[in-house]
């Protein structure tokens, strides 16, 4: 699948959710992460969810995993997502950060979201080309409970790189929360970074 199209299903985790019925609590047909949580593989990596109850997988696929939790109210919600796709060549870091950036940009629907944050950088971390990106937006057609007004955030950080044993295929791991303004979790960041931090590369 296209990178546009691969990145476009991530950056969609800035409103998952967001489209569907508010719902009390995730269908019983979801996996429950169960805890003390342990790694998940998946085909060219594996990653490390959150040790905190409330989280379920609520897709997963050879390229793709996909885990949820709700927040304080219905309206919140957290999510990690995870794909493997085929990135398009690239000589240099500038040119990988500067890719990875356009691809996320167009992707954003300005009709319904307006920046109001969009930064990717490189990280030297992982040992191959690699950006972390932090996009936050308001989100003017979020689905709320009757009677709640006000507009709400969506943001994000994600971790794009380079498989190191393949540079055609990308990895992409993102974590997400969409809340009103006066409940962001202060924890934020220190979640996100968990998350991205834990990822780990395997045989494609």
């Amino acid at each position: 699948m296209h990178l546009l199209q691969k990145l476009g299903m991530l950056c969609a985790s800035l409103a998952v959710a967001s489209c569907a019925p508010v719902q009390p609590r995730f269908p019983e047909k979801f996996q429950e992460v169960q805890i003390p949580t342990e790694r998940i593989s998946q085909k060219g990596f594996s990653l490390v969810p959150l040790n905190e109850s409330g989280w379920v997988i609520t897709g997963r696929s050879a390229s793709q995993l996909a885990l949820g939790k709700f927040g304080k109210t219905p309206e919140e919600n957290v999510v990690i997502r995870a794909i493997l796709f085929k990135l398009p060549p690239f000589k240099t870091k500038e040119e990988f950060v500067r890719l990875i950036k356009e691809a996320e940009a167009k992707n954003i629907n300005p009709e319904r979201l307006k920046l109001i944050k969009h930064e990717v950088v490189p990280d030297p971390n992982k040992g191959t080309d690699c950006t972390k990106s932090h996009m936050a937006a308001e989100d003017h057609a979020a689905a709320k409970k009757v009677g709640k007004t006000g507009i709400m955030v969506q943001e994000a950080f994600a971790l794009t790189c380079a498989h190191p044993k393949d540079k055609g295929v990308g990895v992409n791991v993102g974590y997400s929360h969409r809340y009103y303004p006066d409940q962001r979790d202060p924890r934020f960041l220190e979640k996100a970074t968990s998350v991205l931090d834990s990822v780990e590369f395997a045989d494609l």
